[in-house]
């Protein structure tokens, strides 16, 4: 019995020291427009892939910019191996809209399956995080496709 505990014990140990991988996109906005971005991905955690592109844009000028920035927005971040990722831009004028100024806006999407899922994925990603954007009516552009 002590045997099989001791097996047991084992097996979760090494089961625990799961090495992290993944991949994310963090953007510097300034009032709701993109003004850079910084795709990363890795083999470690994503979270420490965001301190890093959190640093690589404030070497970029973005650290303090003014009030109004939010430098720790992450777009969308995986926490897969291997994959696909796909990120798009869309510059627009927002409809219903006081101010009719235009507004630049990136999705970045991920798929374990295909180009074509992690499109999709970055099509919800920027309707997700900018609610006036309508794919059918703002126009987008693939920025960046790779398999990571």
């Amino acid at each position: 019995m002590s045997k099989a505990i001791t097996l047991v014990t084992l097996l979760l140990l090494m089961a625990s020291g799961q090495a992290w991988s993944g991949a994310i996109c963090v953007v510097a906005l300034w009032k709701g427009s993109v003004l850079d971005y910084v795709y990363l991905a890795g083999d470690i955690h994503p979270h420490e892939l965001q301190a890093q592109a959190e640093a690589m844009l404030a070497q970029r000028g973005y650290d303090d910019y003014d009030r109004g920035l939010d430098i720790r927005h992450a777009r969308g971040q995986t926490y897969l191996k291997h994959g696909y990722a796909v990120i798009i831009e869309s510059n627009y004028i927002p409809a219903y809209r006081k101010v009719q100024k235009e507004r630049r806006s990136i999705g970045c999407g991920f798929s374990a399956k295909s180009l074509d899922d992690a499109l999709w994925d970055a099509i919800h990603d920027l309707q997700t995080h900018d609610w006036s954007w309508v794919p059918d009516r703002d126009e987008y552009t693939v920025v960046k496709k790779e398999r990571f």
